[in-house]
């Protein structure tokens, strides 16, 4: 009796992990931004999601523009250093 609890306690929590994780918006790059963007322009970042089939970065400007950025790129590692100071 103690392992059927246990196995609908376990059924049910992936059920519920597995919606939530369909229900959250996920912001992946399909590519990125060609030119560099001026380092007083960017004021946040954010990562994108490990499920992303691409790393990168979304460097968001003061004028709220976005711009999906390449995380290994030395000008983009410049901003990003600055903003993490």
């Amino acid at each position: 009796m103690r392992t059927l609890a246990a196995l609908l306690a376990l059924a049910l929590l992936i059920s519920v992990s597995a919606a939530l994780r369909a229900t959250t918006p996920t912001t992946c790059c399909q590519d990125f931004w060609s030119s560099k963007i001026p380092a007083h322009k960017v004021k946040s970042y954010v990562k994108t999601s490990s499920d992303c089939p691409k790393k990168g970065l979304v460097f968001i400007t003061a004028a709220n523009k976005k711009f999906c950025v390449n995380p290994d790129l030395e000008w983009v590692k410049n901003i990003v250093a600055k903003l993490n100071v």
